[in-house]
């Protein structure tokens, strides 16, 4: 029984960090030659340029369609933050005309744990989910796009991980036209990704079909699209620029070529007809660790580089904003509803971006990242108020606090050296976590990989 309980959890492990396989993409014009640069730790000293208070508010004309499209591993160090390499070109492009928010927080440190929550608009340990690394979440959730569906909004989803699969995630719950590329399947020997360029023609494609995207004042839709090539494992793509060979040097390159067809999406988004009335969000499901507190990849902790994310948001008319106030995924479901008049009541547990997004001030308030306890880790939660992040392991039994202001990489430890500021904290997390429940896992529970290995 031992040796049986050992291989289940190696498998799991495997299948979370196994190599994908990649279909090489189609040859692309070189882009022009780019000086190389040394990696840069996770010290994101970020620029003091802070949103103007009084800036002016553009008018809204709501319902708008709205795009939201997740960019797998996509860490906050990028050229809009200091880092060197120009690795996301386009998205530095937005960053100077959209909403930029520097200091924003994925859910969760991982897929299964923050994707579903972030289109629930709740923390994962609320919602009703099984107990394996590769998360199910039962029709017993609430999803945006279930809420959507009874407003009379088409809702649409493309992905190419086997993640995805409805049998394992329970994440197509809510979408219209919910379809994986084609040779997408999860086992537990392996997680064959897809490239960027692929996944870029289906979702084009998905918002060309007629009962998808009506023209001029017809019907509304949502979208979600998820470009995973960021995720390990790194693949060099030629024509982008060649960093070197090692991990940091292979993801950068990965970022520069999924920055290629996200801009062209968000390029093609604003030539269509109904272009005008659309509004789109770039973010990611959480970051990517490159060693900072001995953690490479990401999953299993709550550390900044795992889950402080970029975060983008365009809204027609809106005027280019930086807000450097933290910012969580969990406001994304209600900005989504607020964006298409829809969700009054919902309950979601964040709060709409919308009118800042517009001009209105920024207030500060605090953040919470929620992993839940599962087959392969132990519960961890951060809590983040201004400058100080506080970690809470367990079931609150040991906490650590860091200003991740000046220490990004969370290493001096601050719960003995400023007892005042850690007794203070401790007690806002107390307080902001006293309202959400903590739901035990649902006893639906998911195979790791899909029945028979099945393909799409």
């Amino acid at each position: 029984m031992r040796s049986r309980v050992a291989l289940a959890a190696v498998l799991a492990v495997l299948a979370a960090t196994v190599a994908c396989k990649r279909e090489p993409p189609a040859p692309e014009p070189t882009p022009p030659p780019r000086e190389t640069a040394p990696t840069l730790d996770l010290a994101l000293a970020d620029a003091a340029v802070h949103a103007d208070a009084a800036a002016p508010q553009g008018a809204l004309h709501r319902p708008y369609n709205v795009v939201l499209i997740l960019i797998d591993s996509l860490r906050a160090d990028m050229p809009w933050t200091g880092y060197p390499r120009e690795i996301a070109p386009r998205l530095s492009e937005l960053a100077k005309t959209w909403t930029l928010y520097p200091r924003a927080y994925s859910l969760s440190s991982y897929t299964a744990k923050s994707v579903a929550p972030m289109l629930a608009g709740k923390y994962p340990g609320e919602m009703a989910h099984s107990a394996k690394f590769f998360t199910h979440w039962p029709e017993e959730n609430v999803f945006l796009g279930e809420i959507a569906q009874k407003a009379g909004i088409r809702t649409l989803a493309g992905h190419g991980h086997g993640y995805f699969m409805k049998e394992v995630s329970g994440l197509q719950q809510g979408f219209d036209d919910y379809q994986l590329l084609p040779g997408t399947f999860l086992d537990t020997t392996g997680v064959h990704d897809i490239n960027s360029d692929r996944l870029n023609a289906q979702a084009k494609a998905m918002l060309q079909k007629p009962e998808n995207v009506a023209q001029e004042g017809g019907k509304r839709f949502f979208a979600y699209f998820h470009f995973l090539d960021p995720h390990f494992s790194y693949v060099k793509h030629k024509d982008h620029p060649d960093f070197g060979n090692q991990p940091r040097d292979l993801y950068d390159n990965e970022v520069h070529f999924t920055d290629r067809y996200v801009g062209d999406l968000v390029d093609f988004v604003e030539a269509q007809p109904w272009g005008k009335d659309t509004a789109v969000v770039i973010t990611a499901d959480h970051g990517e660790g490159f060693g900072e507190r001995g953690r490479n990849r990401h999953a299993y902790d709550v550390w900044e580089s795992l889950v402080r994310v970029p975060l983008f948001v365009h809204v027609p008319g809106a005027p280019a904003r930086r807000i450097e106030e933290s910012r969580s995924a969990i406001d994304l479901a209600p900005t989504i509803a607020d964006l298409m008049s829809f969700g009054e009541g919902a309950g979601f547990r964040g709060q709409s971006l919308v009118p800042e997004v517009m001009g209105a001030p920024a207030e500060a308030r605090p953040v919470l990242v929620d992993l839940p306890r599962a087959d392969l880790m132990d519960r961890k939660r951060a809590f983040v108020d201004g400058k100080y992040k506080l970690i809470a392991f367990g079931d609150n039994t040991r906490y650590e606090l860091f200003d991740v202001t000046i220490d990004p990489r969370e290493e001096k430890d601050l719960v003995k050296s400023d007892p005042d500021t850690f007794a203070a904290m401790k007690q806002k997390y107390l307080d902001f976590i006293a309202p959400i429940p903590n739901k035990a896992v649902s006893s639906s529970e998911a195979l790791l990989g899909a029945p028979g290995g099945q393909r799409y």
